[in-house]
Order: C-alpha cells, then sequence, then structure tokens
C-alpha cells in the first residue's frame, strides 16, 4: 500500500525543546520574509500564532504558557493541560515571550495547500481568536468552479459578530447552494480602498453587501483570485495546519491587509473538526513491479493511500506480471497436456493440423501458434506481442468502450458482476465508499457526484439514457463510440469482437481476482478449439470504511510516494 504525500501535515509526536526560530523551510512571503512572524507582547502576555495555539487546548480557560524563570535552575515547563502548543521560558530571556516551544509549530508546520477541499460529512467550525485585529472580519464557503467566485456565491458562516468560541455546523450536503464539487473559503475585510489599512467608513463591521459596493475586500484560499495576485510574487493570506491533540481536525490561519501586514496569521484563526482526506477513486501507482503496481486511491481516515488493485498471485497464462516479480508469465503453465502459452493464452499447438488456425491467422510452423501472417518468424521481447508484424506493448493503440479497462490486449469490466455493500460503489473492481460518504471517493469534472447511487456520472442528460447507452456532456452515446479495440476486433453491444446478440469477445485473458491472493476471475473454455473468457471478480470491501461520518478534506496528490508495510 502506497501513501500518498498529504499537503497538510498529520503530525502525532510533539517535539520537545524546538527553539523559536524560524526553520529552513518555513514558509516565507515574496520578500523574504518568514511567516508566520516570532510572538510579540500585548500586556505582558505573548501573541502570535504559537501563543494562540498554546491556548487550544482540551480543558476550558487553560494555557500553556509559562511563567518567567524564577532562578537559574526553576523554569515552570508551562504544562497546565493537553494543548496544541507549549511555550517556557529559558533563564534570562524575554519575561514576556518565551523562548521555547513543542507541540504544534506554527513555522515549520505552515502549509498554503490544499487550497479546495470535497466535503462529504458535516463539520463544525469554530471562532479561536481575532488576535489583535482591528477589522472584524466574516468567514464563509464557495463552490470552487475553476473561476472566482460571484458575490452570490460567498456563504458567511461566522459573521462580523462571531465572538471567540462560536460554533457553526456546515451540512453541505443539505445546502441548496452547494454544486456537489470542491469548496474553497474566503474571509470579508471592511479595508477601505482609498486608506488602507483603515476601517472603510470607521465601520470595521465586513459584509457581503459592503464588498458588493465597493467596501473592503474578499481573499480566497485559492489564491489566484486574491485582489492582491500578481503571480507566484503574490501575497500570502491563508495559511493552514494540522491538529496535534484532535484527529481530523485543522486550522486556518488568516491575515487581512492588502498586501501585507504584520504576517502573525492570527486577524482571523479557525478550526474545522471532523475533517478526512477525499481524492478516492482515481488511478495511481502504487511503486510495485506487474499488476500490483495498478492502483486506485482510497481515503483511509485522515490519509489518502494508493491501494493495490490487484496483490501478486500465481502466475497464469495471461500476458501480466501476476507474481509481480518482473517478469511476463514466467512458469506460467497450461491445464491441458501439449498445450502452449502464448501472448497470454493457453492454445494447442497448431502444426500437427488437428487444430487449423481462424480467424485470418496462420500458422507458424516453427513455433505451432496461430498468428498474423505478417507475425510469421516475428520474436517479440518479453513484455512486448506481436500486433500486424509489428512488436508493440499490450493495449498500445487501445481505446476500450466506455467502463472497460484494457489488460493484457484485451478490454475488460473489472466490476462486471461485482455486488458491493450498500453505501460502496465499485472502482476496478475493488467496493470503496460512494461519493456520498465520509472519505468516499472524489468525482471529477465533467463527472459529478450521483446522490442516489453515489457514484461518479455525467449527470448532464436531464432525462438520463437508454440501456445500454451512457451520458456524455448531454448526449447519449454507445459505449462503442470511439473504441479501437486490440487487433482490429469489432465493437459491438459495448464489446470488443462482440455478436449482435451482446455474446462476449474474443477473451482468452485469465485474471487474478482484484485484492485477492491466488486463484483466477475467468475460465478458459477449450472444448471448440478457441477460448473465451468468462469473468467473475470478487469482492472487495474495507471494513470500517462506510461507517465512519466524517467530511473529506481535499488533499494535493502531490509525486510524493511512500511505502507503508
Amino acid at each position: 500500500m502506497s501513501k500518498l504525500g498529504c499537503a497538510v501535515g498529520f503530525i502525532t509526536t510533539l517535539a520537545i525543546g524546538v527553539a523559536l526560530v524560524p526553520a529552513a523551510d518555513a514558509l516565507e512571503q515574496p520578500n523574504g520574509s518568514p511567516i508566520p512572524t516570532q510572538p510579540g507582547c500585548d500586556g505582558g502576555q505573548p501573541t502570535g500564532l504559537a501563543a494562540e495555539f498554546a491556548c487550544v487546548c482540551k480543558e476550558p480557560n487553560v494555557c500553556n504558557i509559562g511563567d518567567p524563570c524564577p532562578s537559574e535552575n526553576n523554569c515552570p515547563n508551562g504544562q497546565n493541560g493537553e494543548c496544541e502548543a507549549t511555550m517556557w521560558h529559558s533563564f534570562n530571556d524575554n519575561t514576556c515571550i518565551p523562548s521555547n516551544l513543542s507541540g504544534l509549530d506554527p513555522y515549520t508546520e505552515a502549509a498554503v495547500v490544499p487550497e479546495t477541499f470535497h466535503p462529504t460529512c458535516p463539520q463544525t467550525f469554530s471562532l479561536i481568536s481575532r488576535g489583535t485585529a482591528m477589522f472584524q472580519d466574516a468567514f464563509g464557503w464557495y463552490n470552487a468552479t475553476n473561476a472566482e467566485p460571484a458575490l452570490s456565491d460567498l456563504h458567511v458562516m461566522l459573521d462580523c459578530s462571531a465572538t471567540p468560541g462560536t460554533e457553526v455546523v456546515l451540512d453541505l450536503q443539505s445546502e441548496p447552494d452547494y454544486q456537489g464539487g470542491d469548496i474553497g473559503f474566503f474571509i470579508i475585510t471592511p479595508e477601505s480602498l482609498q486608506s488602507p489599512g483603515s476601517c472603510a467608513d470607521n465601520d470595521c463591521c465586513a459584509t457581503v453587501a459592503r464588498v458588493g459596493n465597493g467596501v473592503g475586500q474578499v481573499y480566497y484560499s485559492e489564491r489566484t483570485y486574491n485582489p492582491d495576485f500578481v503571480g507566484v510574487d503574490s501575497y500570502i493570506h491563508l495559511i493552514t495546519y494540522g491538529s496535534h491533540v484532535w484527529d481530523n481536525k485543522f486550522y486556518f490561519a488568516w491575515e487581512d491587509i492588502y498586501g501585507g501586514s504584520n504576517n502573525d496569521f492570527t486577524d482571523l484563526l479557525t478550526g474545522v473538526s471532523g475533517l478526512h482526506c477525499s481524492g478516492g477513486g482515481q488511478p495511481c501507482d502504487t511503486g510495485e513491479q506487474g499488476i500490483c503496481g495498478r492502483g486506485i486511491t482510497e481515503c483511509q481516515q485522515a490519509e489518502l493511500v494508493c491501494e493495490s488493485v490487484f496483490e501478486a498471485s500465481l502466475e497464469l497464462c495471461n500476458a501480466l506480471d501476476d507474481d509481480c516479480n518482473g517478469s511476463i508469465d514466467d512458469d506460467a503453465s497450461c491445464e491441458v497436456e501439449g498445450h502452449i502459452c502464448h501472448q497470454g493464452t493457453c492454445v494447442p499447438p497448431c502444426n500437427s493440423g488437428e487444430f487449423p488456425c481462424i480467424g485470418g491467422t496462420i500458422c507458424d510452423q516453427d513455433k505451432g501458434l496461430c498468428v498474423h501472417p505478417d507475425c510469421v518468424g516475428t520474436d517479440c521481447s518479453e513484455g512486448t506481442i506481436c500486433r500486424e508484424g509489428s512488436c508493440v506493448e499490450p493495449c498500445e493503440g487501445v481505446v476500450c468502450p466506455h467502463g472497460q479497462q484494457c489488460f493484457a490486449d484485451k478490454c475488460l469490466d473489472l466490476c462486471a458482476g461485482t455486488l458491493c455493500p450498500e453505501g460502496d460503489v465499485c472502482m476496478e473492481g475493488l467496493c470503496l465508499a460512494g461519493c456520498t460518504q465520509c472519505n468516499g471517493i472524489t468525482c471529477e469534472l465533467p463527472l459529478q457526484c450521483n446522490q442516489v447511487e453515489g457514484d461518479c456520472a455525467d449527470l448532464s442528460c436531464p432525462d438520463g439514457c437508454p440501456d445500454g447507452t451512457y451520458c456524455d456532456d448531454g448526449e447519449c452515446k454507445d459505449p462503442c463510440d470511439g473504441a479501437i479495440c486490440p487487433g482490429g476486433e469489432p465493437c459491438i453491444n459495448g464489446q470488443c469482437g462482440g455478436t449482435a446478440e451482446g455474446g462476449g469477445g474474443s477473451g482468452g485473458t485469465q485474471l487474478p481476482n482484484p485484492g485477492g491472493s491466488g486463484g483466477t476471475n475467468g475460465s478458459i473454455d477449450q472444448t471448440d478449439g478457441g477460448p473465451s473468457c468468462v469473468c467473475q471478480v470478487g469482492i472487495r470491501s474495507r471494513g470500517g470504511a462506510t461507517a465512519l461520518a466524517l467530511l473529506g478534506l481535499g488533499l494535493l496528490l502531490a509525486g510524493r510516494r511512500s511505502r507503508r508495510r
């Protein structure tokens, strides 16, 4: 199983005694200023994100901020409860600002991604602090549509009058304005456009209506739509963190001055609980050899993992590397004595004259195999096949009918015959939580989440489509439209090599059960001298995934991968 690199750190081990200095990999503003800034002092108490996180604790009215050291060998450790961070003094340091930090480190853990999120469950947003900000900002969500949000799509959750401790539950599945895809977050400020840094008309309450009248600014989690965006050198207004204390909780820290201010990112600090990852149901590479390398992303609580579609199994005659050792059909035997494994199919030798070649092929007498006339005498390297005289990769140039995948130069529906538990959907033979479930699959445009079935579908055909067709951009199409079948086979009734009666193709490919530990999902029928494939895919479902009533947090699918054992 491969865990995809997460854009937001899910740190669970507290760092002890980390000095309060920016790390080498700390975030920076375009001018080189590390963010967030170091703690300040107000009324004898430290300010800044480290101090804010030191007061986000499981116990109410508790802060893990130690008092100054009364003597060289007597420095309070600051531990007053279970909090996101702990600050404590060293002897003779600043009496207001502790020099030591443990727990959530706002300097090394700051992230600017993800910028959009994919919610599938109710989540609780809480206002933690407004810091020392003059502005009374508002916070909310919008539909992420690859375009700048319209003012009518700015949905405020925490308005300008909300005070620290205010909580609001957002259940997007019941929101009439939710369009079913990713969302972003925003803050609205009351900043004067004529006098930057001050409240417009001496009114520090930010509202959507005031922005509509040209008063104030809007800053988005998608930076490209910010009013001071100028490209890669744009000012950063939002940084995010993962909780050390609570599972599946994150923090959004905002800076609200146009073009930059003190960079403390405490102008509006909000927390959201119940967040899990999203991005499930997308093809991925596990990093393994052979069929074990084919994967599907799956959300498992706070981690997006690349789950193998197939596990290593006994080597079969199927033109695949079933045992995932890097070699195809090595030591693959045929059940019928005298038969030969050829391009993934056990076939009788044709040079005996007992089994004549059919379908436009002729007998290569030296090999005893029926091949295309242009492939007689052609020896292809391991992992390639001869097609009309050329050695090519299996599936090269093949475009399978809609809903099918190409394996070993055959178009197959890995979900054919698969029955998944309620709430799950089949993806390449695996049962994954549907798009309406917590930790469910993610639908990528133009597909949208089918709220009834839980699968990803093109919903642009208002009246649906007749059986045997599918919807594509408002038009019902035949699954064979645009298909290029292996070996030039015809595509009929959605099947390569199909018949007018819907018969199933040229077959000949055996595949291991997706996720299984051995055996096959098909049978080879040789009674008529010609192979046919009966595909039966096993059910695989991971327990617990459908029972988690949690939200999906969209994570950046970075190229980084690490192995999990």
